[in-house]
């Protein structure tokens, strides 16, 4: 376990940040769901190391609270028995109905996972503070625009083909719009914004790229093919 982590950074499974009523620790499972089974022994493993207490956070991770350090263990190594796999690394968000709702334009999920991967591969994990995200919108019935992000995708129509509007720094209204690309060229832009991020260090988020980095971002999938991208940053690509 590891030590407890600082108010407003994210309080994951292996870092619980202490609160005013113990230690807090958020999970979000790798599936998107808990089967029935799953969901009652994580239920009674917070009442027995906790104070009882689960929420339900707006991105859809589930939180306990009322832990101790050593409760906190003991928690984490019930999840793992019940075969609950929780994601780790940075936040790439999809909607609770993602997948499943038929009025989605498109399935955000194997976007999703294209980009974490993508960010393990280009290293950015360990370089990119606990607070960056990434929201990607499928455009179904429950919408992702009140959560504010780095770096927002929604999936949009371009007459027969499915598009994705890349923005940054924001919620729905208030991000800047960057460009409307293909699946692998929203995926490139993403990976690329975060990488100017990383270069500026943990404390850093997309709102503090230039105006000129902004540019590099919203034409360079039109110039430059996707393995060049990650070496755009404030140090090279300036």
């Amino acid at each position: 376990m590891n030590a407890f982590s600082r108010r407003g950074a994210c309080p994951a499974l292996s870092a619980p940040m202490q609160t005013g009523d113990g230690l807090l620790v958020r999970l979000n499972p790798v599936a998107g769901g808990l089967a029935p089974k799953s969901l009652t022994g994580l239920c009674e493993s917070a009442l027995r190391h906790g104070n009882g207490i689960m929420e339900v956070t707006a991105r859809g991770s589930l939180q306990i609270r009322g832990l101790t350090a050593e409760s906190a263990r003991l928690l984490a190594a019930e999840v793992d028995a019940l075969g609950i796999a929780v994601r780790t690394g940075v936040p790439v968000e999809t909607g609770p109905l993602a997948g499943i709702d038929p009025q989605e334009i498109a399935d955000p999920r194997p976007l999703a996972e294209r980009i974490r991967a993508a960010i393990e591969e280009a290293g950015l994990t360990a370089r990119l503070g606990p607070k960056v995200s990434v929201v990607i919108d499928g455009g179904g019935q429950l919408a992702m625009d009140a959560l504010t992000a780095d770096v927002r995708l929604k999936a949009v129509r371009a007459g027969a083909a499915i598009q994705w509007r890349v923005s940054i720094a924001g919620d729905a209204r208030s991000a800047k719009p960057l460009a409307t690309v293909d699946g692998d060229a929203a995926r490139d832009i993403a990976v690329a914004a975060l990488r100017m991020v990383a270069e500026k260090g943990r404390e850093a988020h997309t709102r503090d790229l230039t105006k000129r980095q902004l540019a590099s971002l919203a034409g360079w999938h039109s110039f430059a093919p996707p393995s060049v991208l990650p070496d755009i940053s404030p140090s090279r690509g300036e």
